[in-house]
């Protein structure tokens, strides 16, 4: 019986090959990452959509709005905006959380969606300051004191004097529990030493049409929110807490020149922002950002702000993370000392 010998290097010859294919396979890895990245597009390279936590018809609509027309004409891409209302913002908030963390779905959000809510609300679970991350601050809202016209009050004074009269019994309008307008309205009163019952209503646009309609006396609340009431005759405009006089109002007295200048400091401004999941690469985190800070620039966007009672407040980097910690430090303590029915 004859037997075939084994040649002796046969498997060593095998894994050498291996070993060498392996090698090569790892070597080549970091190369082909990188021609990945080469192969990527641009972000952005398709439509942007920019969520908004309320419905339209205010300036939580207005101000995305307006800056994703902008964008559109700089980058040659849509942006889209979305609205996802309720729950005092919570829901518009989920739902970018769900999004891809690809910065093609971001939040547009205001001072209580970021610093606020997660003190106010004990049920909310959600830590926004741990989930997104600042792309851009975008405008600031000077907040107006106003009243129901049919109201014999044209000042301040007159409105603490008239809601002593009434001992608890007027209303203040706000265009959701938990906004600013609301918690501004109450820092009012804790300022004023006065009472009122709080009414939220669904929206900027309902709250404004009550306020027309004398459904409730006041509510503090920003130019735009107001804006057609206020030339129909149907609301006026006692004080803007803002540092200077709106443009549009140049006969409505500042809080300080009004005599109330402690109301500029217990009232901070409302302001938006926009925001991404804290996932999202950096790159494009600040390929937004630059973008954003280049559109806050152009005079006519600059423009149509101001027409509207806004102040661009364009600031990006990672200092506004910081920013944001100390302001929700603040409304933390300041929240303890209001006695709010939510």
């Amino acid at each position: 019986m004859t037997t075939t010998p084994v040649a002796p290097r046969r498997v060593g010859f095998r894994r050498g090959v291996l070993s060498r294919l392996a090698l090569a396979g790892a070597l080549a890895l970091p190369c082909m990452a990188a021609q990945a990245a080469q192969d990527e597009p641009a972000y952005p390279s398709r439509p942007v959509n920019i969520v908004v936590p309320y419905g339209g018809g205010s300036i939580a609509d207005l101000v995305p709005r307006l800056l994703g027309n902008q964008l559109q004409s700089d980058l040659g891409l849509p942006f889209i905006i979305e609205f996802k209302p309720g729950a005092g913002g919570l829901i518009g908030a989920d739902y970018v959380l769900r999004q891809p963390a690809d910065g093609y779905s971001i939040l547009s959000a205001a001072t209580n969606n970021l610093v606020i809510n997660q003190f106010l609300f004990s049920k909310q679970k959600l830590d926004p300051l741990a989930t997104f991350v600042p792309v851009a601050k975008v405008v600031s809202v000077p907040l107006l004191v106003v009243v129901n016209a049919k109201l014999p009050i044209r000042s301040v004074d007159e409105l603490v004097a008239y809601l002593n009269v009434q001992k608890g019994n007027a209303n203040y309008a706000s265009p959701s529990a938990g906004t600013l307008p609301h918690l501004a309205a109450a820092l009012f009163l804790q300022a004023s030493g006065t009472k009122a019952v709080h009414v939220p209503y669904r929206g900027g646009s309902a709250m404004a049409t009550a306020l027309g309609a004398g459904e409730v006396q006041f509510a503090l609340v920003g130019y735009s929110t107001v804006q057609s009431m206020l030339q129909s005759g149907r609301v006026r405009a006692l004080a803007v807490i803002a540092p200077q006089r709106l443009a549009m109002l140049p006969t409505v007295p500042t809080v300080q020149e009004a005599g109330w200048g402690k109301l500029a400091e217990a009232i901070p401004d409302n302001w938006w922002m926009l925001v991404a999941r804290k996932e999202t690469p950096p790159e494009r985190v600040q390929a937004l950002s630059a973008a954003i800070e280049s559109a806050l620039k152009k005079p006519a966007l600059i423009k149509l702000y101001e027409d509207a009672g806004l102040q661009v407040s364009a600031q990006t980097g990672p200092q506004l993370q910081k920013e944001l910690q100390d302001e929700a430090q603040a409304w933390q303590k300041r929240l303890k000392g209001l006695d709010l029915k939510m």
